[in-house]
C-alpha cells in the first residue's frame, strides 16, 4: 500500500506517500510577484474569445489592469456562447449608423469595438447593487445617442437575490453563483451575448401592439428622420390609441392628401422628445413636490414626464403657457395640479425599450394631438369622404358650420330665416351628424335635384315621389334636412375666454338621455346611450306612434364613427334623419302642450256644435210629425 499513514495536525493534513509529504493548508500564500488582473480572471472562467476581441478593438487596458483605480463591472460571456451566437461576426444587421448630420459607414473593427463598450458598465454594482438600480450605464457613447450612454437593463430574481445566478442583463443570464471580484472590477459571466440596441424601427416591430405606429412613420415620411435624429425618447402609442381617433385617424390615413400627410407627420414628431429620459430619470410626483420633467419634442410641443406611487405617466397641455409644467415644491400648488395631471396624462405601460439613439416608451392608451395638427370639420368629412354633405353645405350657404365661430374671421351668416335667433355670442361651434354619400343618394328628394341639376331626362326613377315638385320645394325641404343635422354648441363662457383654444372633449361628446339644439327653430333631438359608448339620435317629442296620417313615423339613427375637430363633433350616421312631420313641427316644449290643448278644444267645440245642430234639426222634424198639411 502506496499510502503508509495520514496524519491531521491542527489545520494541516499530511500525507505520506512513497514520494514524500503533501501538506493540505487552507489559505494559500501567494507571492507579491503574482497579481492577478482581470484578463486572467476572465481566461479562467474560459472566455478567451471575450478577451481576444477587446484586445483586437484596441479596448485591452480595461482588462490587463493598468489601470486599477478605475471602477467598472465587466459581462463577459463564455467562449462556447460566443461561437454560437455569432462567432466573431459581431454585425447588427445595420451597416449604415444613422448620426444626427449623415450617414457613417461601420468598419467590422467598429462594429467590435462598440459591442465590446456595451459589455463595459461604469462603475462597480454587485448583485444588491443591480436590484436596487437595474438600468446600468454602458461604456458605448457616440453621435447617435448625443454623446449619452447606451444603458443594459438588468434584472434581479427577487425571490433568489442572493444567487448571482438568478441575475440577468438584457435577457442574459449570469452563470456564476457568485460574480468575481477583482480590485475595482466585478466580472459577470453570460450565458449569450448580449446585441447593442436596435434601430428605432427594428426594435417597435417586435411589438404588434406598435404595428401601426410603425406604419403611420411610413406613411407620414418621417422614418429616416427620426431614426437619424441622435439621443431621443418617443412615445409609442399602441394600436387602439389610433382607432380610437375615429374619423380624425380615417382623415390622417388618407392617401395622397397632402393636408393629412402633414398633419400625420406632425402628430408623430410630437411622441419623438430631442433626449433619452430613461425611468429613472423620471421625478417622482407627490404631495409636497410637483416635479415633472420637461423635454421638447421635435415637433417643438412640450412633453412633461413625471410618476407617481401608479407609474410612469406623460402629460401633454394644449395650451400654449402651461403654468403646471413648471418646477414647484409647494403642497397647495401640488394638489392643486393632481385632478389636472390625472385627466391630461398619458399612462406609460412598457418603460425603457432600449434603442440605437435612445430609448421608448410604450403608452398605454391614448397619444399626443398637438396643438398645429388642426383637425377641423372640413378635414373630418374628407376623412369619412362625404362628398354630398359638404356639397349640401355649400349649397345652402352653410359652410360657415365648418369653421371656428370663435375666431375673428368668419363667413357671412346665411340670410335664411332659420339662422336669424342664434345669438353668436354664445355659439361655440358645431357638430355635425353626417349620413353616408349612400344614404343620401337612396333620398328621393335628393335624386330629383341632382337629376335635374345633371339634365338626366333619362334617369328611370318615375316612381319618385318628388317628380312633379318644384325645384324650389325640393330645395327647400333638403336645405332643412341639412340643417336638422347641424347642432349648436353653446358655450356660456366668454369669448375671449376660448378663444383660439380646441373645445373640450367632454362638451362634444354626445351623453345619455341628453337633448340638442339644431339650425331648425324648435326642433331638438335626443340621445340615448344603448350600449357602451354606443348612440342612437331621434327627433325630441317625435313619437314611434301614427302620425294623424295614420303612418308610422320614426325618425332615428345611430351613429357608426366620430371625431371630435377644434370648434365642434362630426358624428357619422348610419341614415338620414327624418324631418317631423307638418303636426309636430309646430311649437315645443309648454307651447306644443298649449297647442295640443287648444287643438283639442277647438275640436270638442266644433263637435258639440255640430250636435247641438244635429238634435235641433231632429226635434224640429219629430215635433212637425204630428201636424197635417191643410
Amino acid at each position: 500500500m502506496r499510502f503508509l499513514a495520514s496524519l491531521v495536525l491542527g489545520a494541516c493534513v499530511v500525507l505520506h506517500t512513497n514520494a514524500g509529504i503533501v501538506h493540505s493548508v487552507e489559505q494559500m500564500q501567494r507571492p507579491d510577484s503574482l497579481v492577478f488582473s482581470p484578463q486572467k480572471v476572465l481566461v479562467g472562467l474560459n472566455a478567451t474569445a471575450f478577451v481576444r476581441l477587446f484586445k483586437d478593438a484596441g479596448l485591452g487596458d480595461y482588462i490587463d489592469g493598468t489601470r486599477p483605480d478605475r471602477k467598472l463591472t465587466i459581462l463577459a460571456p463564455t467562449n462556447h456562447a460566443m461561437d454560437e451566437a455569432f462567432g466573431y461576426d459581431l454585425d447588427d444587421g445595420d451597416d449604415v449608423v444613422l448620426s444626427a448630420k449623415e450617414r457613417v459607414q461601420r468598419s467590422p473593427r467598429d462594429r467590435q469595438r462598440e459591442w465590446a463598450l456595451y459589455h463595459i458598465i461604469e462603475g462597480q454594482y454587485s448583485i444588491e447593487d443591480l436590484a436596487q438600480t437595474p438600468l446600468v450605464r454602458t461604456r458605448l457613447a457616440g453621435e447617435w445617442t448625443d454623446g449619452r450612454p447606451q444603458v443594459v437593463k438588468a434584472q434581479v430574481d427577487q425571490a433568489h437575490r442572493a444567487l448571482g445566478s438568478h441575475v440577468s442583463f438584457n435577457g442574459a443570464d449570469n452563470i456564476l453563483l457568485e460574480p468575481e471580484v477583482i480590485g475595482n472590477t466585478t466580472i459577470y459571466l453570460l450565458s449569450s451575448p448580449m446585441s447593442t440596441p436596435p434601430r428605432l424601427v427594428n426594435a417597435l416591430i417586435q411589438n404588434l401592439d406598435l404595428s401601426l405606429f410603425v406604419a403611420a412613420m411610413g406613411a407620414s415620411n418621417t422614418v429616416d428622420e427620426i431614426q437619424s435624429e441622435a439621443g431621443v425618447t418617443v412615445l409609442a402609442p399602441v394600436v387602439n390609441a389610433f382607432a380610437s381617433l375615429g374619423l380624425v385617424w380615417s382623415y390622417l390615413s388618407l392617401p395622397g392628401d397632402l393636408d393629412a400627410r402633414a398633419d400625420l407627420s406632425r402628430l408623430i414628431k410630437a411622441h419623438v422628445l430631442t433626449r433619452p429620459v430613461y425611468s429613472d430619470e423620471i421625478p417622482m410626483h407627490t404631495d409636497s413636490s410637483a416635479d415633472m420633467l420637461v423635454v421638447k419634442a421635435l415637433n417643438g410641443n412640450k412633453v412633461g414626464l413625471y410618476r407617481t406611487p401608479r407609474g410612469m405617466f406623460a402629460f401633454v397641455d394644449q395650451s400654449e403657457q402651461p403654468p403646471f409644467m413648471r418646477r414647484s415644491a409647494r403642497s397647495s400648488t401640488s394638489s392643486r395640479l393632481a385632478s389636472v395631471l390625472d385627466s391630461s396624462s398619458l399612462k406609460i405601460s412598457e418603460p425603457d425599450m432600449l434603442l440605437q439613439t435612445g430609448v421608448a416608451h410604450v403608452l398605454e392608451s391614448g397619444l399626443i394631438l398637438p396643438l398645429n395638427v388642426e383637425i377641423t370639420s372640413a378635414k373630418l368629412l374628407r376623412g369619412m369622404r362625404a362628398h354630398i354633405f359638404a356639397d349640401l353645405l355649400e349649397r345652402f350657404n352653410l359652410t360657415y358650420v365648418l369653421e371656428d365661430p370663435r375666431g375673428e374671421a368668419r363667413t357671412a351668416r346665411s340670410s335664411d330665416g332659420d339662422d336669424e335667433n342664434e345669438d353668436p355670442h354664445t355659439v361655440a361651434g358645431y357638430s355635425l351628424l353626417v349620413p353616408s354619400d349612400k344614404s343620401w343618394r337612396e333620398n328621393p328628394a335628393y335624386r330629383e335635384l341632382m337629376r335635374r341639376d345633371h339634365e338626366d331626362i333619362s334617369a328611370d326613377d318615375s316612381d319618385n315621389p318628388w317628380r312633379n315638385a318644384t325645384t324650389s320645394d325640393i330645395s327647400h325641404y333638403l336645405g332643412r334636412l341639412v340643417r336638422l343635422h347641424v347642432i349648436p354648441i353653446i358655450d356660456s363662457s366668454p369669448r375671449e375666454a376660448s378663444e383660439g383654444k380646441r373645445l373640450p372633449t367632454k362638451q362634444l361628446a354626445l351623453a345619455d338621455r341628453t337633448t340638442y339644439p339644431t339650425l331648425l327653430d324648435d326642433v331638438t333631438l335626443r340621445a340615448h346611450e344603448f350600449a357602451t359608448d354606443r348612440f342612437s339620435l331621434q327627433l325630441e317629442g317625435a313619437p314611434f306612434y301614427q302620425t294623424p296620417g295614420g303612418v308610422p313615423f320614426v325618425s332615428v339613427a345611430t351613429v357608426v364613427r366620430s371625431g371630435i375637430a377644434r370648434s365642434g363633433a362630426v358624428f357619422e350616421l348610419d341614415s338620414l334623419l327624418r324631418l317631423p312631420p307638418v303636426s309636430s313641427s309646430g311649437p315645443g316644449g309648454w307651447k306644443r302642450v298649449a297647442w295640443n290643448a287648444a287643438v283639442w278644444l277647438t275640436g270638442i267645440g266644433m263637435g258639440s256644435g255640430l250636435l247641438g245642430v244635429s238634435g235641433y234639426w231632429v226635434r224640429q222634424w219629430w215635433t212637425r210629425a204630428d201636424y197635417q198639411s191643410l
